[in-house]
Parts: structure tokens; C-alpha cells; sequence
């Protein structure tokens, strides 16, 4: 029993001694290092310790010969992985953060830097016990006003950033000494060790995160935290919708796909579109009534229906002081709205008018001229109060709105390179009737893959060309028909996915079906397969795969709930459909045959036809 408390004391003073050790007092525990690329900055983030402080900022030293500086962060000990990050800039190669000695415990940073780079535009700065390098000015740019809505979606600058950092990654040794011996011997540079790149990926935050849905008297009130970005609307039919897209923006998991009941016949469901977009849907007889309403502090964002007299809900007391005139930026005209408080605005998007509503604003002095700044702009008063500025632009005029800080600046943004003129008086324009108007049904076939995107391929034959063979025949048989297709792709072209959902958005068929053919690292499987994903697909599926069974003879692989791309981002039902495996030698002798291709597209078609009936 004696020898058993011995060695229990033992074992507690070992720990104990440790523990001090590596938590002594006037330590400086380095957690993490991260670079970010888009501003070359370098942030070493440290445990928080009471006890530490820098005294002074750590000393650069340069050594210009081997175009290399270091800095030595003094009574600090490094508790993440020691750190070589090889940088992809103009400026800098690679930094390298490891525990240079343990008495003293000492940590040292060495960059290596280019040959057009001056080493004197390091700079070290500390807050608390995180310090801060950069290596060029950081530039800021729209400091002070916030992107708060876009016509044009491409304009929106992406939030999420793929950063292209790459890390080292140690070679496998051949034996046990060997890998002890590189885990604890990193060498001075990468070009001392055994090693390959390996890609890591980082993505920033989210610019705004939706955070609750409520409905209080058929009003819509969405809150969330950080600032939104929203798009211009779209206007849907079957069932009559509108969705409004908010750009870097992440769904509260809670709310996600949630479908809310605003009034008996109209619902609001708010999805994650895609890891970088929330959308809105708004699904109402009277859904283009509906309009965006953002408060002064970019945050929370309201929906009202137009029809309903809504102005109780905003108080009159801000006045419109001036409206100002900034200098013709490229391609655009510019004017800054001020007010004398922060303004409530809501905004209304038609294919030939944007007109701004001021809610809270009470009045606007008559000598300011708007329309001398944008062509046909003019003020008018909103009944009940408030105050409207309507902007005449059809949908080749592109509108952009940021908001400042403190929200009493709006600044109006239009593109005046695409603006329309106004036809002649004599002239008469016939209006062009794009096809998803038409009476006649619409469906998206959407031919897999295509150009340098060749798809799965076996003894010369490739995926693309099948795909693009069975989908004009599909085309063929359905406008035969008597129904109006759309084609993601016509012709040997490279399509990506996205555009692919974009082209199906922006007609609004009533379906989408996407035609591949499926492969195998073994040669044994073959048939034919069915994919849906959303819950309004799986009757889709279902028909269509019947209809292929009936009219190719191959085997039957079933239905899967797979979640592609294409036919989880579309609005309308959608479906993949694998039509057999070119890994399989007879049934790719069968997919290349004329036989097996119209068969193919018969049960498409007919599939198709089963199911709209």
C-alpha cells in the first residue's frame, strides 16, 4: 500500500511540474496563426493570459542578401502546429512560425519575400495580446457605405473567399527515426525538407446571417445580424411568387425551408440557395404587391403588401436636406440622398421603373432638382406620408444602392451605358415575346456536361456527346408535342452548373430534367437510374423512370434521393436521369446505337408527357 502512495505522489509531481511548466507565468501562449489573403495580413492570436503583456512591439530584423526578415516574439511558447505557409502574392513567399528555443522560450516568425518587395513595409501592431503583421497598406474601400441593394447580381462583391494559401504537407518516411526525426526538425526553409503542397482551404465568414421569421398583422419581419445585400426581385408563376435573394447570407438552420402562413393564401419560406445566397420566396396570388422595406441599421428587413395601407408602421420625422451630385464615376451617374435622421425605405423593382419609398421621411424641399442628375427622376408624395422618388429604367438600366454607417446617407448608383433610349414618337417598337411566355407548356432539358467537361469516358466515346445526341431527340419529340423546350446547352459547349440553374430561373419551366450517363471503376454494372432530390420532384421521377422501363430493355437500378447540383438549386421539379453505364461494354455498344438513343428519348419524352397530362 506504502509503494502504491509513493507512486501516485510521484505521478502528481510529475504533472504538477509539468503543468507549471508549460503555463508559467509571463508566457505568452500562441493558440493560432492565420493569414488572410485578401489583405495580406498575418494574425497570431494568443491564449488569454492576465499576467502577459508585450512590453514593447518585437524588432524586425532584415536580411537582404537571402530577401528574407524575422521577428522573435520573446516568453512565448507556440501551442498550435509550428507553421509554414507558402503565399501565393506578388509580394511574399512564404512564412514560417516555430518555437526557435524553449530557454528561454522564444517563437520566431522569418518571411521570405520577393524581389520587388521592400522589407520596410512590414509593420507590427498589437491589440491585447494578438499581434497584427501586414505587409501593404491595407486598403479599405466603401468604408463608409454599405452595398444594401443591386440590379445586378454580378455587381455584388462576393463576401466568401477561397483563400490560396498552401501548406506543406511531410512525405511519408520509411521508418519510424525518420518520421521522429522531420516532425521535430522542420528546417529552416522548404527547400531543406521533403515535402508536398497541399491546397488549404479557408472561407470567411458570412456577411449576413438570417436569423428569425415572424408574421405580425400580414407584415413580414426578418431579422438577422450583420448587413444585408439583397437582389432584385424575381417574379414566378405557377404558383404566382417572388423571390428576393440576400448575397452572403447564411439561414438560420431553424428557420431553413420552413414554410410560414402570412394570411390564408400566401406563405414565406427562406432557404440556403447555395453555401453564399439566402433566398426568400413569397408565394401569393398578390406576390408582386409585396415590398422590401430595410430599417436604418442594414439589419433587420420587412415585407409589406402594397395594397394594405402599411403607413402606420413608420412615423414621419425625418426630413430630406439635400440631395447632392457626385462626380460621373465610370459608366455611372451618382447622387447622394442626406437626411436628417436615419431613413426607413422600402424599394419597388418593375421592368420599367425603380421607385424608391421614403417612409419616414416628411418632407423634401422643392428646388431639389433631381432630374437634372438622373434623366426623369422626380419626387412625388406617398399617400398617408412619406415620399417617393421614382426613377424611370427598364431592366437594361442597372440600379445600385448603398447606404452609410449611421443611416442618414443613401447613394443611388445607375449604369447609364445600357441605358435604353426612348423611341421616337413615329416609331412603333413590336413588343418580342420571349418563348417561356408562351401558352404552351415549358420544360428544361439540360444535356450533361460538354466541351472541356467531356463526362465519364470509355474507348474514345465520351459522356458529352451522348448526353447532347439524346437530349436534341428529347427536344425533337416534346415540341412535336406540342410543348416549348429550353436547352441548357444546343452544341459542344462548356456549361457550368450554376449556369445551368440560372438558364431553368430565368424561364420558369414547369420542369427540368438533366440527362446523364452514369460509370463504374468495375465493368459489371449497367441500367438505367433515376435521381430526385426535393420532395415536389419524386412523382416526376417516379413517371419518368416507369416510362424508361417500358421502352428500353435494360435493368431497372431504381430511384435515388441524390442531392446534384442542378436539381437542388432549381425552383421547379426536377429530375437526373442516368440512362446507362458507359463502363459496361455491351451497354455502351447499345448507348452509341441510333436504336437505344431514340428509344432513350422516346421514354423521356413520353415520360414527360405522362406526367403534365
Amino acid at each position: 500500500m506504502k509503494n502504491i502512495l509513493v507512486k501516485l505522489f510521484c505521478i502528481f509531481a510529475f504533472i504538477l511540474c509539468f503543468a507549471v511548466n508549460v503555463f508559467a507565468a509571463g508566457n505568452l501562449n500562441i493558440s493560432s496563426v492565420v493569414y488572410d489573403n485578401s489583405s495580406a495580413l498575418l494574425t497570431i492570436n494568443s491564449l488569454d493570459n492576465e499576467e502577459f503583456s508585450f512590453t514593447t512591439e518585437p524588432k524586425i530584423h532584415i536580411v537582404e542578401d537571402e530577401k528574407k526578415a524575422y521577428f522573435d516574439i520573446e516568453a512565448s511558447i507556440l501551442r498550435c502546429p509550428a507553421q509554414d505557409l507558402i503565399i501565393t502574392s506578388s509580394d511574399i513567399k512564404e512564412i514560417m512560425v516555430k518555437q526557435f528555443s524553449a530557454d528561454p522560450n522564444i517563437v520566431r516568425v522569418v518571411i521570405y519575400y520577393k524581389d520587388n518587395f521592400n522589407p520596410k513595409n512590414i509593420q507590427l501592431k498589437k491589440l491585447n495580446n494578438s499581434l497584427f503583421v501586414t505587409f501593404k497598406p491595407i486598403q479599405i474601400q466603401n468604408f463608409y457605405f454599405q452595398h444594401m441593394y443591386s440590379d445586378e447580381v454580378s455587381n455584388i462583391d462576393q463576401f466568401y473567399e477561397h483563400t490560396s494559401i498552401q501548406t506543406p504537407v511531410q512525405v511519408a518516411q520509411n521508418n519510424l527515426l525518420s518520421q521522429i526525426d522531420s516532425a521535430f526538425n522542420l528546417g529552416s526553409t522548404t527547400e531543406d525538407k521533403n515535402y508536398i503542397l497541399s491546397k488549404k482551404s479557408l472561407i470567411l465568414p458570412t456577411k449576413y446571417y438570417v436569423d428569425n421569421v415572424n408574421i405580425k398583422n400580414s407584415t413580414i419581419n426578418i431579422s438577422g445580424i450583420g448587413s444585408l445585400t439583397l437582389s432584385s426581385p424575381m417574379y414566378l408563376s405557377n404558383p404566382t411568387r417572388v423571390a428576393y435573394d440576400i448575397a452572403n447570407a447564411m439561414v438560420n438552420p431553424t428557420i431553413r425551408n420552413k414554410t410560414i402562413y402570412i394570411s390564408q393564401n400566401a406563405t414565406i419560406k427562406i432557404g440556403q440557395f447555395d453555401k453564399a445566397t439566402a433566398r426568400i420566396v413569397i408565394t401569393s396570388p398578390n406576390a408582386d404587391k409585396y415590398i422590401p422595406v430595410i430599417y436604418g441599421d442594414s439589419q433587420r428587413l420587412v415585407f409589406i403588401d402594397s395594397s394594405v395601407n402599411s403607413q402606420s408602421l413608420f412615423s414621419s420625422n425625418v426630413t430630406l436636406n439635400s440631395v447632392i451630385k457626385e462626380p460621373d464615376a465610370s459608366q455611372y451617374h451618382s447622387v447622394k440622398l442626406i437626411f436628417s435622421k436615419p431613413v426607413i425605405y422600402g424599394i419597388e423593382r418593375t421592368s420599367s421603373t425603380f421607385d424608391l419609398l421614403l417612409y419616414n421621411v416628411n418632407k423634401h424641399e422643392d428646388d431639389l432638382n433631381i432630374s437634372s442628375i438622373l434623366d426623369g427622376a422626380k419626387f412625388s408624395n406617398i399617400a398617408g406620408g412619406g415620399i417617393k422618388l421614382s426613377i424611370p429604367a427598364n431592366k437594361a438600366n442597372l440600379i445600385d444602392i448603398h447606404v452609410g454607417s449611421d443611416g442618414k446617407t443613401l447613394r443611388i448608383k445607375e449604369k447609364y451605358d445600357q441605358i435604353v433610349k426612348k423611341p421616337e414618337p413615329a416609331v412603333v417598337v413590336e413588343p418580342v415575346v420571349p418563348v417561356h411566355k408562351s401558352s404552351k407548356k415549358l420544360v428544361v432539358i439540360d444535356p450533361g456536361h460538354g466541351g472541356s467537361d467531356v463526362g465519364c469516358t470509355r474507348n474514345g466515346l465520351y459522356e458529352k456527346n451522348i448526353t447532347l445526341d439524346v437530349s436534341k431527340r428529347t427536344e425533337e419529340l416534346l415540341k412535336k408535342m406540342g410543348y416549348d423546350v429550353v436547352m441548357t446547352r444546343d452544341n459542344d459547349k462548356t456549361v457550368s452548373l450554376q449556369e445551368r440553374v440560372e438558364i431553368s430561373e430565368n424561364v420558369s419551366p414547369v420542369i427540368f430534367v438533366s440527362i446523364h450517363v452514369n460509370s463504374s471503376n468495375i465493368e459489371s454494372p449497367n441500367g438505367i437510374e433515376t435521381h430526385y432530390y426535393k420532395d415536389n420532384s419524386l412523382q416526376l421521377a417516379k413517371t419518368v423512370h416507369a416510362s424508361m422501363l417500358n421502352n428500353i430493355n435494360a435493368n431497372n437500378r431504381g430511384l435515388f434521393k441524390s442531392k446534384f447540383y442542378v436539381i437542388n438549386h432549381t425552383t421547379a421539379p426536377a429530375i437526373l436521369v442516368e440512362i446507362g453505364f458507359i463502363s459496361n461494354s455491351a451497354e455502351r455498344a447499345q448507348l452509341v446505337s441510333d436504336s437505344r438513343k431514340q428509344a432513350t428519348a422516346k421514354a423521356i419524352a413520353e415520360g414527360i408527357d405522362d406526367y403534365l397530362k
